[in-house]
Parts: C-alpha cells; sequence; structure tokens
C-alpha cells in the first residue's frame, strides 16, 4: 500500500471516516470522488481539500495536487493552527505551502519541537540550508531525547558540505537509538566519501556484529574493503549480501563495476532470476548495468550494448535530466563572466592552494589528481562538492560577484575543504567544477586549475557506458544529451580559455600515458611545485581513489584505456561519429 500521509486522519472531521478510511486502504480514486462531491457542500473544510490533494500526489497528478493542497494550506492560515497539514505537506514534497503554517504555529509555541523540526526540514528541502541548520539545531534544543532530530540536523550539515559536524549528529543520533542502523549507516557512508575507509570499516564492522544480515552495511562493506584492497574479503561480502538479500540490486552493480564478474560462478543465473521477478525500473536498470558488464567480459559485445542502451533508458527517464536546463545555465555563466570585473581578493599568507582537478567525468581526472597527490605537499582529497554548494547556496550564479561576495565564497569553500585537515597544497577533483571556472578564478587567485580533457569518443563512450548515483549526471544515459552536453562542455570551455588565459592548465590525457615521463614533470611544474620523481608512479599510491577509476589508477600508466570504445564500434560508431575527432590543446 502506498505510504499513508502523516496526520490526515486528524486533519478530517470524524464524519468524513468514510473517506479517510478509503485513504487508508490506499483506494485514492474513490477518495477523490468522495471528497470532490463532499467539497461542494462544504468548500472550507481543509480536511476534505487535503485528503484531495494527497490522493491526487499519489495518483501522479501534480496539477490536480497543487490546487487541492494549495486551497488546504490557504484554509488552514484560518483556523487554529495545527502542525498535521504542514508535516504532510513536507511528506509529499510541497514544503513551500507547509513553511507559512509552521511559522504560524511557532508564534504561539516558539519552542515546540516537532514544529521546529518539521519548519527546518520543509527549509532544507527548499534548499534554504543555513536557516535549516538554525532551526534544525533549536529542535535538537528543545527535543533533544529525539534521535530523529540529529539525523535531521546531521542531513543539513552535509547538505552545507559541513561533514564533521554532520557525523557529530549522527554518532548522538547512535547513541539515542542504538537499536537503529541508519545512523550507523550514515557514518559510514560519510566517513567513505570523506576517504577515512578505516573508520568507515571499523563502524560497518560493529554494525554487522548487530545487524549480520542487512543488505546495506554488507554492500557498503563490500564496497568500502574494495577501495581498500581487499579483494578476496569484499567478494565474499559481495557474495553474501545477495545470498541474503538476492533483490538488493546495487550490490549486484557495485560488485560488477569493481571485480570481475565471472569471480561469481553463477553471476548470470542470480541476474537472471532477478529479472524474471520483473523488478521496479530502478532495480532493473541496476541488474541491466550489472548484465553488461558481465556480458562484456565475455566479449559478448552486441549483446551487451543492447542490455545497455535499455538500461540507460531506464536510468535517463528516473533522472528526469533537461539538457535545455543545462544549456540556460551555461549560457548564464558566460553572460555572468562576460560582465565580470576584475576583483581583489587577498588570500590569506596561511591559506592552502587548492588544485583544482576538472572537465568532463572519465576524462581522466583520477589518474591526474593521483599523479599529483604522490608530490610529498599535496594532501589529495578526491571528488568534493562544497565549491558547488556553495555557489549555489550562496546564490552566485546569474550576476557578477562584488568583493564580498568572493570573499564570502572564498572563506566558505575554504573552511569546508580543510575541515579533515591541510597541507601546503590540497586537490579537489570535482569534474563538472569546470562550470565554476570563472568563480574560481575569480574568488580564489591563489588556485591552481587543472583541465583534463580526452579524446571525445573515448571520454562519450565511458560515460555511456557507466553507471552514476548521481541524477545530475543524466546526461550521460542518453545519446544525443550526452553529445549536445558535450558540446556545451567545448563552448564553455573555449569561453574560459579566452576569459582567464593564465590561469588553466591543460592536460592531454591521450598523451599523459602515451609519454609520461615528459608529460608529468611539465604538469607538476606548471603548478609551482618542486620535481619528486614519486608523481612518475601512480600506482604505488596509498591514497584511496573512491571513484569507478579505482582499478585503473592502481595499475601502472598505459595507452590502452583510451581505446575501450572500439570494442563497441560496431554498434555505437553511428553516433559516436557525430563527435569531433581528437585535438590536442595546443597541438
Amino acid at each position: 500500500m502506498p505510504q499513508k500521509v502523516q496526520g490526515v486522519s486528524k486533519i478530517a472531521s470524524s464524519d468524513l471516516g468514510v473517506i479517510q478510511s478509503l485513504y487508508d486502504k490506499g483506494e485514492f480514486r474513490k477518495v477523490m470522488f468522495r471528497a470532490q462531491k463532499a467539497i461542494k457542500a462544504q468548500p472550507t473544510h481543509v480536511g476534505l481539500h487535503a485528503l484531495a490533494g494527497f490522493s491526487a500526489q499519489q495518483l501522479g497528478d501534480a496539477a490536480i495536487a497543487d490546487s487541492f493542497l494549495s486551497k488546504a494550506a490557504h484554509l488552514a492560515q484560518r483556523e487554529e493552527a495545527s502542525l498535521e497539514l504542514p508535516l504532510g505537506l513536507t511528506q509529499v514534497g510541497r514544503p513551500a505551502l507547509a513553511v507559512p503554517l509552521f511559522v504560524a504555529f511557532l508564534k504561539a509555541a516558539p519552542r515546540h519541537a516537532v514544529a521546529l523540526n518539521g519548519l527546518g526540514r520543509a527549509l532544507l528541502a527548499m534548499g534554504d540550508v543555513d536557516n535549516a541548520i538554525v532551526v534544525l539545531g533549536d529542535a535538537l534544543k528543545y527535543g533533544a531525547d529525539q534521535p530523529g532530530y540529529p539525523m535531521d540536523l546531521g542531513e543539513a550539515f552535509e547538505a552545507s558540505g559541513q561533514q564533521v559536524l554532520a557525523l557529530e549528529c549522527y554518532d548522538i543520533a547512535g547513541k539515542l537509538a542504538p537499536n537503529d542502523v541508519q545512523p550507523l549507516l550514515k557514518a559510514a557512508k560519510l566517513m567513505y566519501a570523506l576517504g577515512e575507509l578505516d573508520g568507515a570499516r571499523n563502524l560497518l564492522e560493529a554494525g554487522l556484529s548487530l545487524w549480520p544480515e542487512n543488505a546495506a552495511l554488507l554492500g557498503n562493506y563490500a564496497s568500502v574493503l574494495n577501495a581498500l584492497g581487499c579483494k578476496d574479503e569484499a567478494l565474499a561480502q559481495w557474495q553474501k549480501v545477495m545470498d541474503v538479500a538476492p533483490a538488493y540490486s546495487i550490490a549486484y552493480c557495485n560488485f560488477a563495476n569493481s571485480q570481475k564478474p565471472s569471480r561469481i560462478a553463477d553471476f548470470d543465473d542470480r541476474i537472471a532470476a532477478q529479472l524474471r521477478r520483473d523488478p521496479p525500473a530502478s532495480d532493473a536498470l541496476k541488474f541491466g548495468f550489472a548484465k553488461v558488464a558481465a556480458q562484456e567480459e565475455r566479449e559478448e559485445y552486441a549483446d551487451a550494448y543492447r542490455n545497455l542502451l535499455a538500461a540507460n533508458a531506464l536510468r535517463f527517464k528516473e533522472t528526469g535530466f533537461d539538457i535545455e536546463t543545462e544549456a540556460r545555465l551555461f549560457d548564464a555563466l558566460k553572460r555572468q563572466f562576460t560582465e565580470q570585473p576584475a576583483l581583489e581578493v587577498v588570500a590569506a599568507e596561511e591559506d592552502p592552494t587548492p588544485i583544482f582537478i576538472l572537465g568532463m567525468p572519465r576524462s581522466g581526472s583520477s589518474l591526474t589528481e593521483t599523479i599529483i597527490g604522490r608530490h610529498s605537499q599535496v594532501v589529495q582529497k578526491g571528488e568534493l562538492d562544497y565549491f558547488a554548494l556553495m555557489v549555489k547556496q550562496l546564490g552566485l550564479v546569474g550576476s557578477p560577484l562584488d568583493t564580498a561576495q568572493a570573499a564570502k565564497l572564498r572563506q566558505a569553500y575554504l573552511t569546508r575543504l580543510t575541515q579533515t585537515g591541510s597541507g601546503a597544497f590540497i586537490t579537489d577533483k570535482m569534474p563538472q567544477n569546470f562550470r565554476l571556472i570563472g568563480h574560481i578564478a575569480t574568488a580564489l587567485p591563489q588556485a591552481r586549475i587543472v583541465h583534463v580533457h580526452r579524446d571525445p569518443k573515448a571520454c562519450c563512450w565511458s560515460n555511456f557506458r557507466h553507471f552514476y548515483a548521481s541524477n545530475s549526471l543524466g546526461f550521460t544515459n542518453d545519446m544525443d544529451s550526452l553529445i549536445r552536453y558535450f558540446e556545451l562542455y567545448q563552448d564553455l570551455m573555449a569561453f574560459w580559455h579566452e576569459r582567464f588565459p593564465d590561469r588553466i592548465i591543460d592536460v592531454d590525457y591521450e598523451a599523459l600515458v602515451a609519454d609520461p615521463d615528459v608529460q608529468i614533470p611539465t604538469l607538476i611544474q606548471s603548478l609551482g611545485l618542486d620535481w619528486q620523481a614519486a608523481c612518475l608512479a601512480p600506482e604505488d599510491s596509498a591514497n584511496v581513489v573512491r571513484t569507478a577509476s579505482q582499478e585503473q589508477v592502481r595499475k601502472k600508466i598505459y595507452k590502452g584505456s583510451a581505446d575501450g570504445w572500439r570494442k563497441y564500434e560496431a554498434q555505437a560508431g553511428g553516433w559516436l561519429s557525430r563527435l569531433p575527432d581528437h585535438q590536442p590543446i595546443g597541438g
């Protein structure tokens, strides 16, 4: 049955028991029919409008849901303040309607923990992260015994890029609810994202001692072990999760992306058994990507490509990605920095020097970061979303920055960059920061900007072949969107090179792997670092790569990794031919 909306039973008056009962049973069409009929007799009844709106939401009719829920929220403001409606509105994704109702309630009861937490969650859902943190902190203050409150505050800190504070919140939640696996699981995932793999391993092992067959714990434990290089132990955990939770689709996908599928002898049979169950699309696509990996290992490229098309089609629909929205963002960035004046943003002497490594996803940024990270003066931190978070939360897209805004962006970013340790140079390998080169160049005058570019066909094929968990990368699941995005990327990079000609260090991936003895010293010198021979051996790095490139980075530099697309040239050559030939920048 669809999830019941919290508080609806208290919204409706007792004489509407029949309609409420239908809602509880999931008979939403009947609810719509009866509620609309009753509204004609009682047009100002909050509960009737709420039930009709929540039912329309469950039926997938967003326009009708908006109409009824907006009316319910408007009518509720005339009555005695109640929490049931705003809590329900937040739950079904209508936080903007909920906020004024929470505010009205809090005027009469400013220390009401439930209302404060509800308001904070609504603000967080709307992207108002700073205010959400303040309000959720007050909720925890007045409801210190509620484990859900530090969990919500932790999520807000995560959304703000303050992971260390988020970990503290999850620790509080775990102590308040020792029988709940979620605080431990959230903390372990966050520690993995921060590169604290030993800590994540310890947490997951502690969790598995309490919940030995929890699928999420087992799957995450396998991923951590694999990232630590414990391949056999990771394999055993992936096998176990497939045994105890055979429908847990992400485990199949992560395993096939990390190890040879043939290491599990009956891997194909396991996938086939799950697909016969006709799983939801979100699971079917993950089983599909895993199946592609198995067929690819056996060099069954025609079958693999057919399944890849099907899996990508499901994933593209799931992400809801719109390439025109992205195109408008790129245009806005170009307009903004065409008008951007030069600013005097002074870097403090003690500040670290960020090294941004960026470009298209799957362009070679992981290898480049590992090479740079071998230098003794460099702290390697991997993919960080801090900079984009700060630009978004400070509202810095659209109009030129002034000195105060640039200084605030710089300080907010550096605070997050150094929260788990600092160094003279710190890498930030978030590929899509290429969109924000204007902000980087303006707010961080000391930063190094390394743009890694790769043969267009190799790059786009690698993206199309790979499963990404982030919806923001939905363009990779559709060949037309992928080609268009690559064109937008090339156009924007040409703009940045013209606008900031002396700030961008270009690294040609094909040249790097073909002639590392020449290209790597040139790169290190361009960064203003003294030469260290360790940079020639990225495969010896003790740093952990947490991206899909982790297996490649552990190997000695080799040329063949750039030619994976040629195995599918018979199937994908048509659309890949729409991409330009590789032209080394400056070549």
